[in-house]
């Protein structure tokens, strides 16, 4: 994984969150397009929903996905 700041991160990026300050980050998203991101909660299952301001805030990494290179 390579990882890339918040502000920097885009569609197809891993999103992992701290969801208390100074807490171990221990949920991850996927953001699907900019704003949005796809995610699992245990008693609804997997949503795609905004990401507002409070879940900005709680963002403690974010990581892309090496490209595979052209096998040519």
């Amino acid at each position: 994984m390579i990882e890339v700041a918040p502000a920097d991160a885009g569609p197809g990026a891993l999103l992992l969150f701290r969801m208390m300050p100074s807490a171990i980050a221990k949920h991850v998203g996927i953001m699907s397009e900019v704003g949005r991101f796809i995610h699992a909660y245990e008693r609804l299952g997997v949503i795609e929903e905004p990401l507002t301001a409070p879940w900005r805030r709680r963002i403690a990494f974010a990581f892309l996905f090496p490209r595979k290179k052209d096998a040519r």
